[in-house]
């Protein structure tokens, strides 16, 4: 059973042991509003207050993204600024890219040694 961005929020932060308001403090929100998306009765928080969510709980902000069905902002600023990459998620889309896909692309751009992550490393 898959778990929702509520139940997995409420799992983050009892494991913290933040109380409700004391997570509600920390990122600006009411701890009616925090208790209304653990329980699932409104929506996933936009992904500014998800980064503020993951700092204050010490998690990986990209879990909860991906909970909330949400992209990173710096991957959506990255995407805005980079046509050629826009470009290259529609192509993925229109032909269906699956995981297996999106895996063997990273292993050949990492064989290719694409982008500056591998210069200098020997």
């Amino acid at each position: 059973m898959n778990m929702t961005f509520g139940q997995i929020l409420k799992d983050y932060r009892l494991k913290s042991g933040l109380g409700l308001r004391e997570l509600a403090r920390l990122v600006g929100k009411s701890p009616g509003y925090l208790s209304d998306v653990e329980n699932d009765r409104v929506p996933p928080p936009s992904e500014a207050v998800i980064l503020d969510i993951a700092v204050a709980l010490g998690v990986d902000r990209r879990d909860l993204l991906k909970a909330a069905s949400k992209v990173d902002p710096e991957l959506s600023d990255y995407v805005a600024h980079q046509p050629h990459a826009a470009d290259f998620l529609r192509m993925a889309k229109e032909q269906g890219y699956d995981n297996g896909d999106w895996e063997r692309l990273a292993q050949l751009a990492k064989l290719a040694r694409f982008g500056k992550g591998e210069e200098g490393k020997e």
